[in-house]
């Protein structure tokens, strides 16, 4: 959640209807808050969010995941783990 604050306070401004932000973590807080505030921010401001998730999917909202919480607020949550993974994204986005 802290580096979405960061992120927001450096970069937030410069966000706009063009703006595609896509990230790549495993969404995993460590029992921190959230943040997801920043997520529902960029959103709004963006013309697309999505996440890419290393983790196997069957892993995704367990422990300290909060993928679900995330995902909420973007246009797409994909597993990556590998090329074949990265590539069913970039066939999604074109």
């Amino acid at each position: 959640g802290h580096a979405f604050e960061v992120f927001w306070t450096k970069w937030g401004k410069d966000i706009g209807p063009k703006t595609s932000v896509i990230i790549l973590g495993d969404a995993r807080n460590n029992y921190h808050a959230s943040q997801n505030w920043v997520l529902k921010e960029i959103r709004h401001k963006a013309r697309h969010l999505f996440w890419l998730n290393p983790e196997p999917r069957s892993y995704w909202d367990t422990g300290d995941s909060i993928v679900g919480e995330y995902g909420i607020h973007c246009d797409g949550t994909f597993e990556c783990r590998n090329l074949r993974q990265l590539e069913k994204f970039v066939d999604h986005l074109v």
